[in-house]
This record gives structure tokens, C-alpha cells and sequence, in this order.
């Protein structure tokens, strides 16, 4: 068996995806995000990914699919070795993500291919759509793959390619990017504290503790904002919550330009949905082509309440295809 490493120094060679940095110096990719990630191609029969030092307090996880199928690792000091092997000798298609949230990026330093004959292959298209998502722990899937009885929070139990954002990506063949911190809201969080990260900052942001992210890097052809459920626990007003949506709605157009904006609410919350809607209006007199989509709470429909009393599997399908539909809609798809 022969043995071939590659570095990830150029997306010649790999498909990033999301929101993932790529130092100018080195060659170690960063995850900091969650669906943040990269694809590849190669010969052979396996491979397996180094890692670079994590020391988090809960392990996060990256998601791994190969031709289509899929297996979650664990990372928890990251001296592990991602393994995934046996499979028939030639070409396979390879996409890892990161699937869990954490202050500190999961680290990538090398790709290992082995087999008779190893060797990587140019990396795979990109899917035809572009969507961007900017949201709280219900967009990065926090609690979605736990029963209704747990409590607390466990990446354990977080997955955010099982949260309705990925699921509409996986309906309508789009690549993700992902901007998204829970318990986060526009102006406060859930706690009401407002000097905390905004989900704002995370649209801005490159890492989840700073620095600035180049939108111009990936322009997505549609974004959707699923945001106020933290703002109303924190104890927003709606008349300071429509100002800053309204802001908000510029921030997201200035970036990317010509672009339309869904903000799709009510899943957890539906306190703001008068103030969101007012927003989305309020913004369309001025710049146009920005869309409200009001959702059924979990509450509303069986067996959607998961980990920590937040949507679960069932509510991602729900709202998965809801919101597919508006986007074919928007798009003339």
C-alpha cells in the first residue's frame, strides 16, 4: 500500500466551502464556523485527515461524506487521525464540515490518501446555487439531534448539517455559507445582554472572536436571515428591535448587492414576527426584494421539540421545504 499526503495550500486542489479561512501563510485550513469545511476528489482506497491542537471544553465534530455517505468524528484534542477506509480502489468524492460550534476553529493540516496507486484528482464543481444563512442556535442546529427530555447544551447533540438550513441546501442542490452563533440575537441576547457577539458581528466577522470577513470571496445568490427569537428573550423592544433590522437588512445588501433577502421566523418564537415583518417592509420601500416567510412554531406540531427545547430533525424537514419553495419562488426556479 503506498501512502501520498497532500497540504491544503490552494483551492486548485480543494473545494473550500463556507466560511473557511485559508491562511496566506501556511497551509493549515481553519473551520471556525459551523458548515464550514472543504471538498476533494482523489484515487484510492482511503485517507485520512491530520489535525492541528484543540482544547475546547466540549469536543466538536466534523461531518465526513464519501460518495454520498456519511460518518461523524469527534475532535477533542485534535491528535486524532480522521480515518475513513476499505473502500474500493479508484475514484471517490469526498466533502468534510464542521458541524458544531466552538470559539476556536478546527484545524486541518493535511489530507492522507493511500491505496495501491494514490493520487488527488481536481476538486469536485460547485454545487449550481449559492445560498447564505445568518442565524441563531436554530440555524446551526444546536439540540436537533437530542430527545425533548435533554437540557443544557452538548455539541454532542448539535449538527448543523441537520438543521433546516442544510436540509434546503441538500433540496435545492445550493452550497452553504454559514454565519451563526446561538443565543444570539440583532441587539441582545438571550440573556438580554447586549454587549455580547451579535449576529451582526458573526455576518461580519471571519472567526467567531473577530476579524474581518471578504464577502466579495463568496457571493451567494440568495441569503436568508433567521433571526429575534434571542432578541425577545432578551428583552428587545419592537421599537428598538425595527430600526436594527432595518439596518441589518443594508448591512446584508451592501455585501452583496442586487441580491434578494429571506427572513424566515417563528420556529421558537413568534413574539417578533409583527416587528420582523415590519422590517422586511419598511426595507423594501427603500431597497426592495427582501421577503418575510413566518413559520408554525415546533410548539404548533408534534414531535418537533428536541435537545435543550429546540427544533429537532422533524422541524428541519418542515421547514426545509417550506422555505425551498419560497427560494424556487424568489428565483424563478
Amino acid at each position: 500500500m503506498l501512502y501520498s499526503e497532500h497540504t491544503i495550500t490552494s483551492p486548485a486542489d480543494f473545494l473550500l466551502l463556507g466560511k473557511t479561512s485559508l491562511p496566506e501563510t501556511g497551509s493549515d485550513l481553519a473551520l471556525p464556523w459551523c458548515d464550514s469545511g472543504f471538498a476533494f476528489r482523489f484515487t484510492g482506497t482511503g485517507f485520512f485527515l491530520t489535525l492541528g491542537a484543540y482544547g475546547e471544553p466540549t469536543p466538536t465534530y466534523l461531518r465526513i461524506w464519501t460518495d454520498g455517505a456519511t460518518q461523524r468524528f469527534a475532535v477533542t484534542t485534535g491528535e486524532e487521525r480522521l480515518i475513513i477506509e476499505g473502500l474500493p480502489e479508484g475514484e471517490h468524492t469526498v466533502r468534510v464540515l464542521r458541524v458544531t460550534e466552538g470559539n476556536r476553529p478546527a484545524v486541518v493540516k493535511s489530507v492522507t490518501l493511500f491505496g495501491e496507486s494514490p493520487s488527488l484528482l481536481p476538486p469536485p464543481a460547485e454545487r449550481p446555487l449559492r445560498l447564505a444563512f445568518i442565524g441563531d442556535s436554530i440555524t446551526c442546529g444546536y439540540g436537533v439531534m437530542g430527545p425533548a427530555s435533554s437540557v443544557g447544551y452538548s455539541t454532542f447533540e448539535q449538527d448543523s448539517s441537520r438543521s433546516y438550513a442544510y436540509r434546503t441546501a441538500e433540496l435545492l442542490d445550493a452550497e452553504v455559507q454559514l454565519s451563526g452563533a446561538s443565543g444570539k440575537g440583532i441587539l441582545a441576547n438571550c440573556n438580554g445582554d447586549r454587549a455580547d457577539l451579535t449576529l451582526r458581528q458573526a455576518f461580519q466577522w471571519e472567526t467567531p472572536t473577530g476579524g474581518e470577513w471578504d464577502h466579495s470571496r463568496w457571493v451567494p445568490d440568495l441569503t436568508v436571515i433567521n433571526a429575534g427569537t434571542n432578541d425577545a428573550w432578551g428583552g428587545v423592544t419592537d421599537e428598538e428591535f425595527i430600526p436594527v433590522a432595518i439596518d441589518f437588512l443594508r448591512e446584508v445588501r451592501a455585501a452583496y448587492p442586487e441580491k434578494p433577502i429571506i427572513w424566515c421566523y417563528g420556529v421558537m418564537d413568534q413574539t417578533k414576527m409583527g416587528a420582523v415583518q415590519k422590517a422586511v417592509e419598511a426595507f423594501n420601500k427603500e431597497a426592495g426584494e427582501a421577503y418575510y416567510l413566518p413559520v408554525d412554531s415546533m410548539n404548533q406540531v408534534p414531535n418537533e421539540v428536541g435537545g435543550g427545547g429546540h427544533p429537532n430533525t422533524n422541524t428541519s424537514t418542515r421547514v426545509s421545504a417550506l422555505l425551498a419553495m419560497e427560494i424556487r419562488r424568489v428565483l424563478g426556479r
